[in-house]
């Protein structure tokens, strides 16, 4: 389960050479281009939507409205970065995940602060390294039940160990936050085991993310950056399920 990171673990001068080479910025840019079509659409449509609740933050919560707005533009293109196999993805999820963590730590939603700080070091970092994380992926099934109950396994305990830990914080909203955070660990896990039932996962975290800020919204503690950002998270889900060229095809 664990086999990625050992990789790169052990071979780290190897694997740090792939930061910065020759070429390194054209070869990012370069991942940027040959997206579907559908992932432009969302990746534009979100920037729109991104500048709305700009707007409309603004003038209470500058310096917070501008990070926010940072996190949901770049947490869209890392997402949509994975549907095309695109490493930028790593740089793009590590920059998002420390301005959502930001938000999501103003807005005392700390278990979901403490999610992107874990995309970061445990998925972001990783893919950042990994020169090989998009070239020639295969997409594995999972083949039994019983690999199947040691992700069930694994989400129960970092559910457990967040509700646990947080429940003694001044989190709010500590049931759907330490979900949401259990969720996206063994999310995260499936992805970088390129299993493709991660696709379950993710969009459960994404339909428990948008009802956990909805709530924060609600209660006044946050904009509707992070709720527009995960809405588009959803759409990409839905459209990964009944595409031609989609998730499972």
């Amino acid at each position: 389960m664990f086999e990625r990171y050992v990789d790169v673990l052990t071979h780290m001068p190897e694997y740090s050479a792939n930061i910065f080479r020759k070429g390194y910025f054209k070869w990012l840019w370069q991942q940027c281009q040959g997206w579907g079509k559908f992932s432009y659409f969302l990746l534009a449509f979100n920037f729109v939507l991104q500048i709305i609740s700009l707007v409309q933050s603004f003038t209470t919560h500058p310096l917070l409205s501008i990070i926010s707005f940072i996190g949901g533009n770049l947490s869209v293109a890392c997402v949509l970065g994975i549907s095309n196999k695109s490493a930028i993805q790593g740089w793009a999820g590590a920059i998002s995940a420390l301005c959502i963590a930001f938000t999501a730590g103003v807005a005392h939603n700390y278990a979901n602060m403490w999610e992107q700080i874990g995309y970061l070091i445990f998925l972001d970092i990783f893919c950042i390294l990994d020169p090989k994380w998009n070239e020639n992926i295969q997409a594995e099934k999972i083949e039994s039940l019983r690999e199947w109950l040691g992700y069930l396994v694994f989400f129960l305990v970092a559910w457990g160990i967040s509700f646990g830990i947080f429940r003694l914080t001044n989190d709010p909203r500590v049931f759907l936050d330490s979900l949401t955070l259990g969720i996206a660990i063994t999310g995260s896990l499936m992805e970088l085991n390129r299993k493709r039932e991660q696709y379950y996962v993710f969009t459960l975290s994404a339909t428990f993310t948008i009802a956990l800020w909805a709530q924060t919204m609600l209660q006044g503690d946050g904009n509707f950056a992070l709720i527009f950002s995960y809405s588009v998270f959803l759409m990409n889900d839905i459209y990964a399920m009944v595409s031609r060229n989609g998730w499972f095809r």
